[in-house]
Formats: C-alpha cells, sequence, structure tokens
C-alpha cells in the first residue's frame, strides 16, 4: 500500500510540475467589452505568455455573475479552469440564495485590483458635498440610480442610506450609463458609479464628482474626498477583481499562479490600464483575497437584513 500512496503521490507532484499541460479556461462573469472581459483578457495573455499554454477566455454572462461562479465551482481542481471574479460574488451571496458557498467552494488565487466608486450630483444640483447631500435627502424626498438591483452602486447607495439614516429611494437602469444621464438632467438626485462611467459626462460639465468610495483618495482624482473625510467614518467600498479556482486547487498551483499574477501586475502596460479605468493595481498572497471576501459577505449581509434588499 505505501508503494502505491508513493506513486499516487509522484504522479500528482509530476502532474504539477508540468502545470499547465494544456490550455487554461478563464472563465468571465461579463460579457465580451467590458472592463471585466478586458481585465480578464490582459491577465489571461500574460499568464499564457509567462506559463507557455494559451488562457482562453470563456464568457459566461448572467444572473450577476452567478452561472460563472457556479462553473468554476464544479470545475476539477486540476488548474485548467480558473475565474475572473469581481465583488458581485460577494454581494449575490448576500442577497439572494447561490449554488456555491463562496468561501468553501472556490480557491482565491490573487487580487487583480480595486477600485473605488465615485458618488456624483447633476452639475446644476446645490449638492456640493456628502454632507450636503445627507442634509438634503433629510429634508425631501431623494432618488439614486444604480445598473441594476445587486449592482455595487446599489449596495453602496444602501450603505449610505443605512449609516446616514437616509430613506433614499433606489431607481434601478438597465446599466449605468443611463442613470449618470439622469443624473445630469435632474431626473434622480445622485449616483454612485464607476470613474470610467461618469467621466464623459464629468469632462462635459453635465455631472459633478463629490466624493469617492475607497478608504483612501484615488489617484486620479487627488482632489475629490473619501466618504469617510466627508464625515462618514468607515464608509468604504472598493469595487474588486481577482482570480479563482475551485476549491481543492492543489497549493503548489495557487502559488505559482499567485507568483505570476504578482509579476504581471508590476508591467506597466497592465498597470497603466488598470489605472486608466480608476482602479489601482492590487495583488498579495491568497489568503489577503480570502480575508476580504469574509469581510465582504459580512458587510453586505448586514446591509440586506438591515435595509431589507430583495434581489429580483
Amino acid at each position: 500500500m505505501g508503494g502505491v500512496a508513493s506513486a499516487l503521490t509522484a504522479g500528482i507532484c509530476a502532474a504539477q510540475a508540468v502545470y499547465p499541460s494544456r490550455p487554461v479556461r478563464m472563465l468571465v462573469p461579463a460579457q465580451p467589452g467590458g472592463s471585466t472581459d478586458t481585465l480578464a483578457r490582459i491577465t489571461g495573455q500574460k499568464l499564457g505568455e509567462a506559463l507557455g499554454q494559451s488562457f482562453i477566455i470563456d464568457n459566461r454572462a448572467g444572473a450577476g455573475g452567478t452561472v460563472a461562479a457556479e462553473t468554476l465551482a464544479r470545475a476539477q481542481p486540476d488548474g485548467h479552469t480558473l475565474g475572473m471574479a469581481y465583488t458581485a460574488l460577494t454581494v449575490n451571496a448576500a442577497l439572494q440564495k447561490v449554488p456555491y458557498d463562496t468561501l468553501r467552494d472556490f480557491a482565491p488565487i490573487s487580487l487583480i485590483s480595486t477600485s473605488p466608486l465615485v458618488l456624483v450630483v447633476g452639475a446644476n444640483s446645490p449638492v456640493r458635498t456628502a454632507q450636503d447631500l445627507i442634509q438634503l435627502a433629510r429634508s425631501k424626498p431623494v432618488a439614486y440610480g444604480s445598473a441594476g438591483i445587486g449592482s455595487g452602486g446599489h449596495v453602496t447607495g444602501e450603505l449610505l442610506n443605512m449609516m446616514a439614516g437616509l430613506k433614499a429611494v433606489h431607481v434601478p437602469y438597465k446599466g449605468a450609463g443611463p442613470a449618470s444621464v439622469d443624473v445630469a438632467s435632474g431626473q434622480i438626485q445622485f449616483q454612485f458609479a464607476a470613474q470610467l462611467t461618469s467621466q464623459a459626462l464629468v469632462k462635459a460639465g453635465k455631472l459633478r464628482m463629490i466624493a469617492v468610495t475607497g478608504a483612501k483618495r484615488a489617484a486620479t482624482l487627488p482632489d475629490v474626498p473619501t466618504m469617510a473625510e466627508s464625515g462618514l467614518p468607515g464608509f468604504e467600498f472598493n469595487n474588486w477583481f481577482g482570480v479563482l479556482g475551485p476549491a481543492g486547487l492543489p497549493g503548489a498551483i495557487v502559488s505559482r499562479l499567485n507568483t505570476e499574477i504578482v509579476k504581471l501586475l508590476a508591467a506597466p502596460e497592465v498597470r497603466e490600464r488598470i489605472v486608466f479605468d480608476g482602479g489601482e493595481p492590487a495583488g498579495g498572497p491568497p489568503s489577503e483575497f480570502r480575508a476580504l471576501l469574509a469581510s465582504d459577505l459580512a458587510k453586505w449581509a448586514k446591509v440586506a437584513r438591515v435595509i431589507k434588499m430583495q434581489a429580483e
């Protein structure tokens, strides 16, 4: 028996030593062309160059990322199926029943980037600061828009409601862009949006950025204060992107992938792309990514419980 066990162990080690032995599938919970897809393609290209195998992008949009996540959770843990995940992985688990356990069914490999949202109001709005907005919302009904129920803009708006004791009404749109247009026209009063989403209307003088949701000011927006600086200590939301594998992925493969991702994040062209999209390169060990997943799950479960949000 000892000889059989030794042979099996040797076989597994040999397989890991030649990893990857065939093309790697990268599941992406988004349609082609968006920021998630673009980041996955850059990551896959660089990993393919480093590891000597093709990384094939498999776009599995649907159900806010749940389709891709379920597919990844059921994949063989041999390193030949990976996934690009983002904030919706934890938000969905807080808002609705999902066919996987976020902490049990995945092997975190590395964060890729984080990016705050920006709080925007119409250029003609009297609101100049987050505190102005809070006072306005306490004096009369206000509404905010987002890309849809469960989106980052939605849960961040509900986080503001919870922390500031407001009752701002959520108006879901079929995308963040249409919501931004209605903020600019005054149909709704504010929005938490990605920097890239609101950038064109800000430059056109139709929107005004009054705060960012990160723990620190965005490198690309040094003059825009954080929500914490604006009188809401502890208010923080960052969209994050990271690479996961299915649970049971061998530690040697996790370690190798993590090492290569940290290297590719140091490449100027990768860093420039992430910063262009309003983000910040991340990296770090798998344990850091796992800790983020756990803290996010706890945060959004609390928001969902207090505000009683319901996913469609």
